[in-house]
């Protein structure tokens, strides 16, 4: 307990060293911009432990099967925290899209009762018809992003139940104007009907990001998430043909998801930008996110639950991480 106390407080000197670094940046030379980072993360299960009316949570209710309580899911949100932290040493990530988060008692723990209330992130999420009853949130620092207007983008299919797409259109601090959808697509196991209605929120999202493509002066957009396809899917394709939207990484090795020894990189960050100037993407393979795969060999995510097997990681997926600069 000392142990984990101590590293948490390291945590909570490490996010106080790096806003007070960033208060203290100096102002950019002539024609260097200005960082900007974004993060997307499925966080794997998010639950409180109280029982959502309407919603297949049970499970992890107080008295479940998974036998899930408040000291494994701050245990959890403690971990997502120092991702967070570690992802970039210089200065805090600047917007975060979470998927797999249940509701806004989970987001207040994450961002008031874990070292990230150091930051004063704030966020906004989505309140979706899922059976399960989780959605996505976009974290964001309000010293660098600014939103104006956000909207939950619904499924217009009859009778098929999902996640929302979340939009959340803002200004950076160089004025320009930056649009955001944070996605979670339905899940393989769904089949062709889950194909199905997959490709339909793509074609939603398309016809989305093409309008705010065609009504901006300097279009900048950032789709992110876990689209549980990878890049040469049909879902990607079609996000990404003609280059309107580019996938930052489409070449990302080894993955984000490990499935039966194979690793496949599920989860995007997709943009089209003018004012933004993409530096890198990377996946976020820190040792603590790994463990040794004993049956397949190699490393996998250490996840939190493997079936109904407590196994206290974090997530079965691994966070991407992308950097630009804010032409001035």
């Amino acid at each position: 307990m000392r142990h984990e106390k101590a590293i948490l407080l390291t945590i909570a000197a490490l996010l106080c060293c790096i806003v007070q670094a960033q208060q203290r940046v100096s102002p950019s030379p002539s024609g260097v911009g200005k960082p900007f980072s974004v993060m997307t993360y499925n966080i794997e299960n998010a639950f409180d432990t109280i029982h959502d009316a309407g919603k297949m949570d049970a499970e992890y209710c107080d008295g479940g099967e998974r036998r899930w309580n408040k000291s494994r899911l701050f245990k959890k949100l403690k971990g997502v925290s120092k991702v967070i932290a570690a992802a970039d040493e210089k200065r805090p990530i600047d917007l975060i899209a979470l998927c797999e988060v249940e509701n806004d008692s989970v987001m207040h723990y994450l961002t008031q009762r874990t070292p990230l209330r150091t930051i004063g992130y704030k966020y906004l999420m989505t309140h979706s018809p899922d059976e399960r009853g989780i959605d996505v949130a976009l974290l964001y620092s309000p010293f660098t992003f600014h939103p104006i207007e956000n909207q939950s983008i619904r499924n217009s299919l009859p009778k098929q139940q999902t996640r929302d797409i979340l939009h959340v259109a803002g200004t950076l601090a160089s004025g320009d104007t930056l649009d955001v959808y944070v996605v979670h697509l339905p899940s393989k196991k769904g089949g062709s009907e889950g194909h199905r209605l997959s490709m339909h929120l793509c074609q939603q999202l398309q016809a989305h990001t093409d309008s705010v493509r065609q009504h901006r002066h300097h279009p900048n957009i950032i789709v992110m998430g876990d689209f549980n396809a990878e890049t040469n899917s049909p879902q990607l394709r079609l996000l990404t043909r003609s280059h309107h939207l580019i996938d930052r990484t489409a070449k990302l090795q080894p993955g984000t998801y490990k499935y039966q020894g194979e690793w496949s990189t599920i989860d995007h960050i997709l943009t089209h930008t003018t004012t933004l100037s993409h530096q890198k993407t990377r996946i976020l393979a820190l040792p603590f996110l790994l463990q040794p795969d004993s049956t397949h060999g190699g490393q996998k995510p250490h996840r939190t639950y493997l079936g109904p097997t407590y196994h206290g990681g974090i997530s079965d997926h691994l966070p991407v991480v992308s950097i630009f600069q804010v032409k001035e």
